[in-house]
């Protein structure tokens, strides 16, 4: 028999057990829909957290922190090492601003106006900002979005415009004009969270905050992440006593670790909707076998071959996988426009990329052939005389 004819006598047999070939159809792209999705998801999830990580510095820098204070004299040194693109200073300092709800506590930081998007991560400041301007200058502020909305309720607090009055130190109060609102942020490479923090211009902050002129944190940003763990050396031999010197490279790697691992488990996951639909495969081959077995014997009576007949059942469940195949991936490219997951601020969607879908289309029909097979063979060592006279 040529191919045209097993797929022809098979379509033959699909169309007359219509009832149960949509089912399996249908099972199949279901299978195909859940494992294309899940492995979308597991890719989406990989890629993200690896440009949000590069965003954060976490994964190029390495943090100098000293409760007493670095200089810009140890900033600048920091900056001259082999391997480092550059260096700058955070100056931090907490406080108090009243709220409806009785004082509670900020962060304040300052911070260079030319690394302040380093800082937050950021292509573009103007992504940073919810309303008013990204850079404050003067007496200016931009807040944390906790502090200018209330979370509970989505009440505004604050606005561009208004002043706000921070307690610092205790006792002393300082008045500072709101001209930015902040996104949500989340958390950053130093650990700072953006949203209960406000940023204002390192001049002003040293003027009205702190009269020392002392950063709390260095960020030293690196040519590449390798060079991480030896520059790490350096900047220890360097940094005035008492320091701790963090890099975040190993966290990243742990943090992959288990990006990875979310992945193989949506994947697996979504896998066992596979497997199921392989069960459902071989019963429906299997009771197709059953009440196909006089017209088995018919076949081999007029000539068809063993070998012709499990081909026959096979090429049967290669047509309805690939007809599931086609709805679930047709079905899975339209729900990736549409499905997404929030995970800390971000929307996961679904990537297929063409391993995926390649891997998609493979693996629900090799198990549906694998499942197959056994009903297949079965009916292929049929005894044409007993199969005419079996009722």
């Amino acid at each position: 028999m040529r191919v045209r004819d097993y797929v022809l006598y098979s379509l033959k047999s699909v169309r007359e057990r219509r009832g149960r070939s949509v089912g399996a159809i249908i099972g199949v792209m279901i299978a195909a829909t859940a494992l294309a999705l899940g492995m979308g998801i597991g890719k989406a999830f990989q890629e993200v957290f690896a440009e949000y990580l590069g965003k954060t510095l976490a994964a190029s820098s390495i943090f100098v922190m000293n409760a007493a204070g670095l200089t810009d004299a140890d900033v600048l040194i920091f900056s001259q090492l082999p391997c480092v693109k550059e260096a700058f200073g955070v100056a931090v300092s907490q406080a108090t601003v009243a709220t409806a709800r009785g004082h509670r506590s900020v962060t304040i930081v300052a911070v260079d106006p030319r690394h302040l998007a380093e800082l937050l991560g950021v292509a573009d400041l103007n992504e940073f900002v919810e309303e008013g301007i990204p850079v404050p200058r003067g007496m200016e502020v931009v807040v944390g979005a906790n502090i200018w909305q209330d979370q509970e309720t989505g009440e505004r607090l604050h606005r561009v415009g208004e002043v706000l009055t921070l307690r610092v130190g205790g006792r002393r109060e300082v008045s500072l004009l709101i001209a930015g609102l902040a996104k949500p942020g989340g958390l950053r490479g130093m650990g700072f969270s953006v949203d209960d923090s406000i940023f204002m211009d390192p001049e002003e902050f040293f003027t009205l905050i702190s009269r020392r002129r002392v950063y709390q944190v260095a960020v030293v940003i690196l040519t590449k992440p390798e060079y991480a763990t030896e520059v790490a050396k350096q900047v220890r031999a360097l940094a005035p006593p008492r320091s701790r010197v963090f890099t975040p490279i190993g966290m990243v790697a742990q943090v992959e670790v288990f990006v990875n691992s979310v992945g193989m488990l949506l994947t697996f996951t979504s896998a066992v909707s596979m497997g199921v639909t392989a069960l459902w495969v071989f019963d429906s081959m299997t009771i197709s076998t059953v009440q196909r077995v006089r017209e088995i014997g018919v076949l081999k009576a007029v000539g068809f071959t063993s070998r012709d007949v499990l081909l026959l059942f096979l090429t049967e469940a290669l047509l309805i996988s690939l007809a599931g195949e086609a709805a679930g991936l047709i079905l899975s490219a339209l729900l990736s426009r549409l499905v997404y997951i929030p995970v800390f601020n971000l929307r996961l969607k679904p990537v297929l990329t063409p391993e995926i879908l390649a891997l998609t289309l493979t693996l629900p029909v090799a198990a549906n052939l694998a499942a197959a097979a056994i009903p297949a063979r079965a009916a292929a060592r049929l005894d044409p005389v007993r199969a005419l006279r079996y009722e």
